[in-house]
């Protein structure tokens, strides 16, 4: 079977994107996505000429952080988006405000990478928690031709997405989580396995609710017991750009 290990956030922090690197350099990441609206993306983009065979693609994002478009149906007093954990009214939310948002961060991603992103996914499963954000991603993945995580778009097989890999208490626990999966992951042709790695910075310490566990999140997607059960099981690691996803071509 072929396996994406994701890692989300890019962009959001120093201490993400190295880690990030880390554990696509020294682990099993294959593919990253980059929150192209957020305060270290420019560190993000630079380091990741370090690493030409880490794939990216794209985090859209409407919660957290500002907006480049004007959807004032998505955001608060500020002009900040609403967190999922806000309970946001979704009958306000106007679906085309979101389609444009969506589009305006790709078009920005295109024009600050230099070429189209390998996928869609959104943070804080937006597309998975509110429905007119579903519609709009996936009206833009048809019009560029792109995979979204999670649901089968036109011109691409299924691809069965794990989020169970978040670190509890130790190390050794994440690794036995992913260990107990893997005859379910062993089950499908495609899989994606989204997870977090980072290196602890002042951002994550302050303001994220989810920080030391990337650490653990970090240290086991570099372990060897990880590599040996990848290899064990015949797992091929690839990306959302590999040919295999494709049903047709562009």
């Amino acid at each position: 079977m072929k396996l994406i290990v994701n890692a989300d956030d890019f962009g959001l922090s120093k201490g993400i994107n190295y880690g990030i690197l880390e554990a696509h350099l020294n682990g099993i990441v294959t593919s990253t996505t980059l929150m192209i609206t957020m305060p270290e993306v420019e560190h993000a983009i630079s380091i990741s000429k370090d690493a030409p065979n880490l794939k990216i693609g794209l985090h859209l994002n409407i919660t957290l952080g500002n907006p480049i478009t004007n959807c004032r149906s998505l955001v608060k007093k500020g002009n900040i988006f609403y967190k999922p954990s806000e309970l946001p009214n979704q009958d306000d939310f106007k679906e085309e405000e979101i389609y444009e948002e969506f589009k305006a961060q790709y078009n920005l991603f295109i024009k600050k990478v230099g070429k189209k992103p390998t996928h869609f996914d959104s943070h804080l499963y937006a597309h998975q928690r509110y429905p007119k954000a579903k519609n709009a991603i996936i009206r833009l993945a048809k019009e560029v031709n792109l995979p979204v995580r999670g649901i089968t778009t036109n011109g691409f097989k299924e691809v069965k997405f794990f989020d169970f890999f978040k670190a509890n208490s130790d190390v050794n626990n994440l690794f036995d989580m992913f260990e107990n999966k893997i005859s379910e992951i062993l089950s499908c042709e495609i899989a994606e396995i989204m997870v977090h790695p980072a290196y602890m910075d002042e951002f994550l310490q302050t303001k994220s609710s989810y920080n030391y566990p990337r650490i653990l999140e970090l240290e086991i997607l570099t372990d060897n017991r990880m590599k040996k059960l990848i290899k064990t099981n015949n797992i091929e690691l690839i990306s959302y750009d590999d040919e295999g996803l494709r049903l047709c071509h562009e």
